[in-house]
């Protein structure tokens, strides 16, 4: 019995020293949608920036660095969104201003164009590149914190400028070898069009939104004075060319007819540059297009569930006139599951005993030097341990 007791004890106390231990263990936890890139996601990264960012060199967009933080009354100066729900707001301890931490790189590059358009009556290209913060996630993109990049180009013609930011895209996302390209036009405000024209209530457009956001078409249909209207916009979304003939039929408003006649020219113009993608068309999509006056897109590959990027026409506003801007933004979270890119560059162990001389040379040739810190090392086990493909002997480099 006592010996039953003894054990028993030691069972008691050895869990109750182990739970001690375990208190004493330092757990930290990082908000919900907030993620740290380890080391073959941060390498897979800076990759995908680079990559793009070099696109867009080469299609002559400049890159600008925007701060991550700035006065809130800058938010919509010139660029009007109504995105500002989803901000952190902070209050400057110097000017006791209120500011905001960035959800969106664009309304930033629409106060740097501002400067210079006034400065330059000439097209402009800007590219960027950095994280965004928001308060919450969307279905879409449930991460809070994501890096974007992009594009935005001012002051050339509606079609010929969005031909161009599409295709910019297009040749980005080929470059890190994502295929299966969707370019999914919109038209947001196609039904804010139809809705003023059918002198609705304040109630009635109200619900009509709603309805119109999630496709809700045995509502849209109810809608009065306009729902068989809508309805049949509705059913008119699919492959490019079967969507146009289908809203060709349909008698719209002039500006309606407008924009559609304008989208045909770019699908074909698209079509011409990069005869591998597919276009297709959903009229009424308007969710994440916010601000855009004209056209929207967005950019999917059939191999992954996820928007890669979107972009769209806006107006900013620039001394009491309107400046045409078309952008593209990309944002990271969709790349980093889309994309599987491995660090390739060559890693050499150098041992304990080694010429310092030889290693400046090595780096210059582009080698990786993991340099040993234990003078009883095994050097091939070693080299293995540090994912290192070849050792140094002497001033010779060896495979292993």
């Amino acid at each position: 019995m006592q010996k039953i007791l003894f054990r028993l004890n030691i069972l008691i106390n050895g869990n109750y020293n182990n739970n001690m231990k375990n208190k004493d263990i330092k757990t930290a936890l990082l908000p919900r949608g907030i993620n740290d890139l380890l080391e073959d996601k941060s390498f897979q990264e800076t990759f995908l920036s680079q990559s793009l960012m070099n696109i867009f060199k080469l299609n002559g967009y400049d890159k600008v660095s925007p701060p991550m933080i700035e006065f809130e009354e800058n938010y919509t100066l010139y660029l009007d969104t109504t995105n500002k729900q989803n901000i952190f707001r902070v209050i400057d301890p110097i000017s006791n201003k209120p500011m905001y931490i960035r959800n969106d790189i664009t309304p930033q590059i629409a106060r740097i164009a501002s400067k210079k358009l006034l400065a330059k009556d000439q097209i402009l290209r800007l590219s960027y590149i950095g994280d965004v913060l928001r308060p919450k996630g969307t279905q879409l993109h449930p991460e809070r914190q994501i890096k974007q990049a992009g594009i935005e180009l001012y002051g050339a013609p509606n079609i010929s400028g969005a031909v161009e930011v599409i295709s910019t895209g297009i040749q980005a996302l080929a470059e890190i070898n994502l295929s299966n390209l969707i370019i999914d036009i919109t038209m947001p405000n196609l039904t804010n069009l139809i809705l003023e024209n059918a002198k609705l209530s304040e109630q009635e457009i109200k619900s009509a939104v709603s309805y119109l956001k999630v496709k809700n078409i045995s509502r849209i249909e109810k809608i009065p004075n306009c729902g068989k209207l809508l309805s049949r916009i509705a059913d008119a979304a699919g492959e490019n060319e079967r969507a146009l003939n289908n809203l060709y039929k349909i008698k719209l408003p002039p500006k309606a007819k407008k924009l559609i006649k304008e989208i045909s020219l770019i699908c074909a113009k698209i079509k011409k540059l990069h005869p591998n993608v597919n276009i297709t068309i959903d009229p009424i999509e308007n969710r994440g297009f916010n601000y855009y006056s004209g056209i929207g897109f967005a950019i999917f590959s059939s191999n992954i569930k996820r928007e890669l990027g979107f972009g769209g026409e806006y107006n900013i506003e620039l001394n009491g006139k309107k400046e045409t801007g078309m952008g593209l933004s990309i944002l990271f979270d969709g790349l980093l599951r889309a994309t599987h890119f491995k660090d390739e560059q060559k890693r050499i162990l150098i041992p304990y005993k080694h010429d310092s001389n030889s290693l400046p040379k090595l780096r210059k040739n582009g080698w990786i030097t993991i340099v040993s810190h234990n003078k009883k090392a095994n050097i091939i086990k070693e080299a293995k341990q540090y994912k290192c493909s070849y050792i140094l002997k002497g001033n010779e480099v060896k495979k292993i």
